[in-house]
């Protein structure tokens, strides 16, 4: 068995998203769990998310 590390850094600029922190991580942990084959385990998915307005 092997663990494996996989990090994605996304950065989005824009207008505000009114999407709530849970509504975002929610959706992430959705879309990038589909992107995994099951026959490999099932990923275990952290999302942090940071608002910063510049």
């Amino acid at each position: 068995m092997e663990e494996q590390i996989i990090t994605v850094t996304i950065r989005t600029k824009g207008e505000k998203c009114e999407m709530s922190d849970e509504e975002i991580r929610a959706w992430y942990l959705s879309h990038i769990a589909g992107l995994f084959d099951p026959a490999y385990g099932t990923p275990e998915i952290c999302v942090e998310l940071k608002r910063k307005t510049v």
